[in-house]
């Protein structure tokens, strides 16, 4: 029986069960704390624990062996090897996506977002894979693939990946979508991605850029920031490209990110 718009309210209810959503309403209701400061502790929370404690799942988050993204095609997949991945199976914009979509929508929504995922891990999820995570059929996952294609978003996915060339990484997208005007909302519902997850990316191309600008080696960069190589490289053209076109929104992260820094990327006058 498929499921009715009317659901959207118990899809999002699913959210308070998770514990970032108990420590959310701890901090509102016993400390007194209004919504957006609650939030901004949490993300606070969130990036120390990721950084103290190492590679952590959230709540909504499985651990799952996709194919390593070098390995070329033509193998058996039991010959291939893979890599551990995290990937995020529900995220609140989900429900958004239900709302405007249905469930199709919400599938699609849901399939960007563990393609790129992988991806961006090092890792590429075949179609068979996103079946199985979607508890769908692979003849559905093709058929939403080459939608999304006419729609112009390409999936890296294994076999679309050496058709297509490089892709660029979710986080590279989440970045270049902010310098290029877009709002941090519509980012997260167009990538299937969380808005403290976009703001994550933010602080991670924020934190790339300042060890560039102090001569770090690109792999002193990956060591310090924990970012992927391949991200990496994204972030520093990225750079490069927007600070040649004065973008002013790229003096907007290193305003609001690194405000105590003081060796950093000199700010611009925009034309």
């Amino acid at each position: 029986m498929p499921m009715q718009r009317t659901e959207v309210p118990s899809l999002r209810s699913a959210w308070t069960k998770t514990k970032e959503y108990q420590f959310l309403a701890i901090l509102e209701e016993e400390y007194g704390f209004k919504h957006p400061t609650s939030r901004s502790l949490v993300h606070l929370m969130n990036e120390f624990a990721e950084e103290s404690y190492g590679w952590h799942r959230g709540d909504m988050q499985i651990i799952y062996r996709a194919v390593d993204m070098r390995e070329p095609p033509g193998r058996a997949f039991g010959e291939i090897p893979l890599r551990p991945v995290l990937l995020t199976i529900s995220v609140s914009e989900d429900a958004t996506a239900f709302e405007k979509g249905g469930l199709q929508g919400m599938r699609q929504h849901k399939l960007i977002r563990l393609a790129r995922e992988a991806y961006d891990q090092g890792g590429m999820l075949a179609q068979h894979d996103l079946a199985l995570l979607l508890t769908t059929s692979s003849r559905t996952i093709q058929r939403d693939i080459k939608e999304l294609r006419c729609a112009g978003i390409r999936l890296p996915t294994r076999g679309a990946i050496y058709e297509y060339g490089h892709i660029p990484s979710i986080r590279s997208v989440c970045v270049d979508r902010f310098l290029c005007g877009e709002k941090v909302e519509d980012t997260a519902l167009e990538c299937g991605v969380s808005t403290d997850m976009v703001r994550k990316y933010h602080r991670q191309f924020t934190d790339t850029v300042v060890l560039y600008a102090r001569s770090y080696r690109g792999d002193e960069i990956i060591d310090v920031t924990g970012v992927p190589e391949k991200v990496v490289g994204e972030f520093l053209i990225l750079y490069e490209c927007h600070k040649n076109r004065k973008c002013p929104r790229l003096n907007e992260f290193f305003t609001r990110y690194t405000p105590g820094t003081i060796q950093r990327p000199v700010p611009f006058a925009p034309r």
